[in-house]
């Protein structure tokens, strides 16, 4: 996966993409967010990949929601959500993933869907993640991840290079990015038993880092 051919295929996606994959994922969003991110008044919350906003119809409206994405086209999608619904807590802008805009130690939890999987680097992708959450901040991630039956996961390693071509990888190992970030891993489930995505919950037990802010770019109140 590289970032420019990836926001090509998601600025063309964004038309039909919430009746499509969105559909398929929707019930998986609504019960990570809702039941699994424990967002409290004044909480500062990361969407990475914020895609076309469907997570922001399960955000209470007690904290603040920041959703970062590459594609303009999702972008776009997603900005017509929030004016249609009167979404007054949410702010979004167009960044990349893997260089965020952003302090260490700025946000109370963090969400990427479907989002580790479609980039470069993974690991990059969630060593950012770590950095701007706060010490004990909650990451939460929605993917697929390989399956560990050994003749699944060589069919997902074999398919990939084709899904690559539709927007995502289907070879990404979740203890791969276990090993390689040093993450801790709360818990993890399926909304079924047998289902193609996983929420995985995670604290960040990364220590403080005090960098101050990135040139050009304020300190979050």
């Amino acid at each position: 996966m590289k970032e420019p051919s990836t926001r090509k295929i998601y600025d063309v996606q964004a038309s039909f993409y919430d009746k499509t994959f969105g559909k398929l994922v929707a019930r998986r969003i609504k019960k990570a967010v809702s039941e699994h991110m424990n967002i409290n008044p004044g909480d500062v919350v990361l969407d990475l990949g914020i895609g076309t906003g469907a997570a922001l119809d399960y955000y209470p409206n007690r904290g603040k929601v920041i959703g970062v994405d590459l594609s303009p086209g999702m972008l776009e999608k997603c900005v017509q959500r929030i004016h249609s619904s009167n979404i007054t807590n949410a702010t979004v802008f167009r960044g990349n993933a893997l260089d965020l805009p952003f302090d260490d130690s700025s946000f109370d939890h963090i969400f990427i869907s479907h989002v580790i999987s479609v980039v470069s680097d993974p690991v990059k992708l969630l060593r950012e993640a770590q950095r701007v959450a706060k010490p004990g901040a909650r990451i939460v991630i929605v993917n697929h991840f390989r399956s560990a039956n050994p003749i699944i996961g060589w069919f997902e390693v074999v398919l990939s290079p084709l899904f690559s071509k539709i927007g995502w990888r289907s070879d990404l190992a979740l203890q791969d990015i276990i090993r390689e970030t040093g993450i801790e891993v709360d818990y993890r489930f399926k909304l079924e038993s047998i289902d193609l995505w996983e929420t995985v919950v995670i604290r960040n037990t990364k220590s403080p880092l005090d960098s101050g802010p990135l040139p050009g770019y304020p300190a979050l109140a």
